[in-house]
């Protein structure tokens, strides 16, 4: 059998998407890729250069038998959320490939592209394959990004720390709740602090001030549905909360939940919270998923925690330094 790597070119898009629907499939919350959909998340990005994504082929079958996806840091807009790192959002190998050292000429190459470290492996933070451009669900993974389990992707794990990658900011997890028989929060004195509750969506957006950018990254979000809460005082959001659903139709993905520093320990966060999940149920959503860091941000984990989400899976990220 010969193997060819090659460059990306539009012409593949036909045999890449095939071939990721082929590999994937066995992922957790792995969804059909159409080409169209995988045109649109990561060929249209101002930021995407096909020269990083590296396809494997058999030259007899013309069929894609691996391939992988580096990404060099590009110019990041103040009103992005990027961080400016190399990264390498996935690598993956047809089955009847493997053992074949396929997979260590696919990230060789990747990293020659990369050219310096350090460089991060399905970090949380990796263009295109999450929510940071808009509010979609991820290929597989999780509900923020198309991460490493280490609960099922042990295997990989291992064979890219004998690559010297190596595990970094442990912590990040999935967590499940069901939404069930919970009641309406009280309020806990919004007004007196002159603040109010807006509700939002892809149709009637968040057009307000806002420090983190987020609510105005995902705008209408490409008319994909989301709904959230904005706790605001006059037009500036001091605290927000967004969900959107996942395949299933049944499953919100609480995509995020923040509250400047300065109106912590009022039990705003928490009420936003349990406003969030009445209003979740009350629209026909039966349970929710989130993904948190338990250890960067203990008191959000320790707020789900309260409210019965229970841990359903373990993300790795990895490092080359």
């Amino acid at each position: 059998m010969s193997i060819t790597l090659t460059t990306f070119l539009p012409a593949h898009l036909p045999a890449l998407t095939a071939f990721l629907n082929r590999v994937l499939a066995s992922h957790r919350h792995w969804a059909p890729i159409s080409e169209a959909d995988f045109a649109e998340r990561v060929l249209e990005q101002p930021a995407f250069d096909p020269k990083g994504l590296i396809l494997a082929w058999d030259t007899e079958s013309s069929q894609v038998v691996g391939g992988i996806h580096a990404i060099k840091p590009a110019e990041i807009p103040r009103d992005q959320l990027q961080e400016p790192r190399h990264h390498i959002a996935w690598l993956a190998v047809a089955p009847e490939m493997r053992g074949m050292r396929l997979g260590s000429k696919l990230l060789m190459a990747a990293e020659n592209y990369l050219y310096y470290c350090p460089v991060y492996f399905a970090a949380h933070t990796t263009p295109f394959y999450g929510i940071i451009e808009k509010l979609w669900m991820p290929w597989y993974g999780s509900t923020e990004r198309m991460g490493i389990s280490a609960t099922n992707d042990r295997e990989l794990v291992e064979w890219l720390g004998r690559r010297n990658y190596h595990p970094t900011r442990p912590g990040d997890v999935s967590m499940v709740a069901t939404l069930h028989g919970r009641e309406r929060p009280a309020d806990p004195g919004l007004s007196a602090h002159g603040l109010h509750v807006a509700m939002i969506n892809e149709e009637n957006p968040w057009q307000g001030d806002e420090p983190s950018y987020r609510l105005r990254n995902w705008g209408r979000n490409g008319g994909r549905r989301y709904q959230g809460l904005v706790i605001a005082d006059g037009d500036r959001a001091v605290g927000s909360a967004v969900w959107y659903p996942l395949p299933d139709g049944v499953t919100a993905a609480l995509a995020w939940i923040g509250l400047e520093r300065r109106y912590r320990g009022l039990r705003f966060g928490s009420y936003m919270l349990d406003r969030a999940l009445i209003e979740m149920a009350a629209r026909g959503y039966l349970s929710v998923e989130v993904e948190v860091h338990m250890k960067e941000s203990p008191e959000a984990y320790a707020m789900f925690r309260h409210r019965g989400f229970q841990v359903i899976d373990y993300w790795v990220n990895l490092v080359k330094t």
